[in-house]
């Protein structure tokens, strides 16, 4: 009950390492406090022996468990963030991409005179205010899709740019989560250091970039 208050009490706080080692700390003094406490309860000073170096080598594997983890701890952050980026990466290119490949498809088969009238005609509902682009997440939880009930946010936030004089449109993509190349990098929302893509449709085609 005690390792248990131990271990808990600075995972409420986020402190889960701390509330391991609390944890292995408070059972490593129980082992230590039982076995002295029982030591005249043995036959014999070999059986004592024997027992004592069993609870020595399970205090040695569980402490070298730990140190093994918690020096891994940034290996494993990592790769669960280059996880991450890659899903971001995914779900962009399949939402983001596809639709302006689709765009631009529409403009060179109905001959139309222009990509951003094209885009507009087409996926008026992808334009937000502000310059919020709207992907298909966000439009499907406004349109009470169940799939989405329990979902709050996709921690992916989307803005476009159009220039009319150019005729081209420009979708920056910003993650919340995944972490970008550059640690000091501005993001285009003010974030600092995050993955950060870019589309740009125009009428020579689709162009994809990492900006961080």
């Amino acid at each position: 009950m005690i390792a248990g208050i131990g271990f808990f009490i600075p995972l409420y706080f986020g402190k889960i390492w701390l509330g391991l080692f609390i944890a292995l700390l408070i059972g490593i003094i129980f082992l230590g406090r039982l076995l002295s406490l029982s030591k005249s309860e043995f036959e014999s000073k070999v059986t004592y022996g024997v027992i004592y170096g069993l609870v020595i080598l399970v205090v040695l594997f569980n402490a070298i468990a730990f140190a093994n983890d918690y020096g891994n701890r940034d290996f494993q952050k990592d790769l669960l963030l280059e996880i991450r980026k890659t899903i971001d990466s995914g779900i962009t290119q399949a939402d983001v991409r596809e639709k302006l490949i689709y765009v631009l498809g529409q403009y060179h088969q109905n001959d139309r005179g222009s990509i951003v009238a094209t885009f507009n005609d087409t996926m008026p509902e992808q334009l937000g205010e502000d310059g919020v682009y709207i992907s298909d997440f966000d439009l499907r939880k406004a349109s009470g899709d169940s799939s989405m009930a329990n979902i709050d946010d996709d921690n992916i936030n989307h803005f476009y740019e159009i220039d009319k004089e150019a005729d081209e449109i420009k979708v920056i993509v910003v993650t919340d989560i995944s972490l970008g190349a550059d640690p000091e990098y501005k993001n285009y929302d003010g974030q600092t250091g995050q993955f950060e893509m870019r589309f740009t449709l125009n009428k020579e085609g689709v162009n994809y970039e990492v900006l961080n």
